[in-house]
């Protein structure tokens, strides 16, 4: 299956993308290019950059027409990458940590905006009975359907092997089903959505260890229209 994102970082030595910015005294620049899986440069799209050590440092940018970017960011701390998307923003990637000594730097990320892991969206063992907790990560793509009214969605269900075959695909059904139903409750008109279980035919990490049937129990939800729509940020 298709990562929901990439990222790399080079050494804070890359030449500036800008001349017009320059590194302060708490501050190194950073350049950021932004393209989709297939290399296309994405062009005006919002990134938000937040810190894991400090979360009040929050720089969002948004990319010119050649899908790249340049921005002041405060060191001393690392970045949660956050890509505007058809259906809510979503984490896709974080920098290395922006030492003191940092003066300039470059990230590469690369996400498909028409679709995305709904990650802290969980359920009751062996039920379709959705976790509080996850309520938070369907709001939010919620609101990005809100935004982006033509938007479409097909709402998977996706599991580990445990258990045998027919009992994922029933459980996955029932999953993607719950979800669907959050976000009808919530105002989307059903006809928006569309929920289907893959039970564990596509996992995305390998079965033979918790931590790989852990990534494999999961909710993907991808626009089934990306043509008809465009995201709509703030």
């Amino acid at each position: 299956m298709m990562r929901t994102f990439f990222i790399s970082f080079l050494a804070l030595t890359a030449a500036l993308f800008a001349a017009d910015l320059a590194p302060g005294k708490t501050h190194a620049v950073l350049n950021v290019s932004y393209t989709n899986f297939d290399d296309v440069p994405q062009r005006n799209k919002l990134l938000t950059f937040v810190g894991q050590k400090n979360p009040e440092n929050k720089i969002s940018v948004r990319t010119d027409a050649n899908g790249e970017a340049v921005l002041l960011i405060p060191r001393e701390d690392s970045y949660r990458i956050l890509c505007e998307s058809l259906t809510g923003p979503f984490e896709c990637g974080t920098t290395p940590y922006v030492s003191l000594k940092a003066s300039t730097g470059a990230v590469n990320v690369a996400f498909d905006d028409t679709r995305a892991e709904l990650q802290g969206v969980s359920f009751k063992v062996g039920s379709a009975e959705l976790i509080q907790s996850s309520l938070a990560t369907l709001n939010k793509t919620i609101d990005g359907l809100k935004k982006n009214a033509k938007a479409k969605v097909e709402i998977e269900g996706h599991t580990s092997s445990e258990g045998g075959e027919d009992y994922n695909q029933k459980l996955s059904e029932e999953r993607a089903q719950s979800v669907r139903n959050y976000m009808i409750q919530k105002g989307i008109d059903g006809s928006r959505i569309t929920a289907v279980g893959y039970g564990y035919s596509r996992p995305k990490a390998s079965n033979d260890t918790e931590e790989g049937r852990k990534q494999n129990r999961r909710i993907e939800v991808r626009v089934t229209n990306p043509d008809e729509v465009e995201a709509t940020v703030e």
